[in-house]
């Protein structure tokens, strides 16, 4: 089989990335599957890792972790022109991080579902996202990114999710971290002034620390959060909760968690391919399970630009 190269992020979900590893190893190779892997020692190296394969000709990457393992191999996999490096190039996720939650929208809920994509033939071509916003130094920068980005709320809890890396990530798993991590989050919960506008039309104001631009379905150890997206459709789904208090939200978690609060009055759902948010202060955001930066921030959809390995 064509060589693969695997990036491996040793410390996603605990270890639990580098012990699914060493788990499923043995059985791609005992498949054919010529396999080279690559081992990460800092944040970032995924990315150049994922550009120098493709330029040496690799032609099948597969990211070893969670999403954010996953989202450094897209940004290695498109050029400054967010188009793909190679076009001939596809790449797969072998899950073992603190959500793996992309990986479920692309009907994958297990390591076996995973070595079965690996091994099959099935690439689908997908979209993926754009995101212009600032740092913690309040300087402008842009990434790609290929589930969602999460703003208020989810940037809050993805800076505590973060923090718990480590000792504590081995005994919080999944959801559980994400659910505790909610909850310390929600200590600080209050609405902000937010201007949204879509496609460069008129602006939408609402009072929110809850927005969500996705192109997944499901972020949060498994929260549905936009269970309508679609990852070829050329759309973002924006979910924007307006004027919900600290308790709408704890009462909403449960229904969260199947997609339900879409019923919510407070809720409400769009499609569009530019979202911008500014906001009177800087909310967090989240992109990809990781803490990134704040608002303002403007989000672009780049249309079937990742060839994806898939159940």
């Amino acid at each position: 089989m064509t060589e693969t190269l695997f990036i491996i992020n040793p410390v996603s979900g605990g270890g639990a990335a580098l012990k699914t590893w060493r788990a499923a190893r043995p059985a791609l190779q005992a498949a054919g599957v010529a396999v080279r892997e690559h081992v990460t020692t800092r944040a970032g190296e995924a990315i150049e890792i994922t550009r120098a394969a493709l330029t040496e000709g690799i032609t099948r990457i597969v990211a070893v972790g969670g999403d954010g393992t996953l989202s450094e191999v897209v940004n290695g996999y498109l050029d400054d022109n967010e188009r793909p490096l190679n076009p001939q190039a596809a790449i797969g996720i072998l899950p073992g991080g603190t959500g793996a939650d992309f990986c479920k929208t692309l009907g994958i809920s297990s390591r076996e579902q995973a070595i079965q994509a690996l091994l099959g033939a099935t690439i689908k071509t997908i979209d993926a996202g754009r995101i212009t916003l600032n740092d913690t130094r309040r300087q402008t920068f842009t990434r790609a990114f290929i589930n969602l980005a999460s703003f208020g709320l989810g940037g809050d809890t993805a800076m505590w999710v973060n923090r718990w890396r480590g000792k504590r990530s081995r005994l919080l798993k999944g959801q559980a971290k994400y659910a505790l991590a909610a909850l310390r989050a929600l200590d600080r919960y209050r609405n902000h002034r937010v201007r949204v506008r879509f496609d460069q039309q008129s602006e939408l104001e609402i009072d929110s620390n809850l927005l969500v631009v996705a192109n997944g379905r499901y972020a949060g150890g498994g929260m549905m959060l936009a269970p309508e997206a679609r990852l070829d459709d050329g759309l973002f789904d924006v979910i924007l909760a307006d004027g919900a208090t600290r308790l709408d939200i704890i009462k909403e978690l449960p229904r969260i968690g199947r997609g339900g609060h879409l019923k919510n009055p407070r809720v409400s759902a769009h499609r569009a391919r530019v979202v911008s948010i500014t906001t009177d202060e800087p909310l967090a955001i989240d992109v990809d399970g990781d803490f990134a930066g704040h608002t303002p921030a403007e989000l672009v959809i780049l249309p079937s630009v990742v060839k994806m390995l898939s159940a």
